[in-house]
């Protein structure tokens, strides 16, 4: 069952792993525009491409998922939902907002799982 103390607790998770993470090399968290590079390669790997990148793919998909998954209480619990779901559902929206490629990536996968899973109150 999900209650709220695991949902604070996934949220303080989620906060102590990426903070640290974007200033180890003494750089930003990833920024929109490389999410995007990361989600071409994705949709190589879709196509079957042979130019593919299987690394940076697998980098997209564990990037959009490990989010997913670390704010899942955000968004309203679509039934089905598999990694594929979640990784086009990201990828659409970012093709569709080139515009927003200059913000940082967690906030970009944010508001495209929100736009597709809107939450009810």
């Amino acid at each position: 069952m999900r209650n709220p103390v695991l949902k604070t607790l996934a949220i303080i998770l989620f906060i102590s792993v990426l903070i640290p993470l974007g200033h180890a090399h003494g750089k930003e968290l990833l920024s929109g525009n490389e999410l995007v590079q990361l989600m071409r390669e994705y949709e190589k790997a879709e196509r079957n491409a042979k130019t593919t990148d299987w690394r940076k793919a697998g980098e997209y998909v564990g990037y959009v998922m490990g989010f997913y998954d670390a704010t899942w209480f955000f968004y309203a619990d679509p039934e089905n939902i598999t990694a594929g779901r979640v990784a086009a559902v990201v990828a659409s929206f970012l093709n569709r907002h080139p515009e927003k490629w200059d913000r940082p990536a967690w906030d970009l996968v944010m508001e495209a799982l929100q736009e597709a899973f809107p939450k009810t109150k």
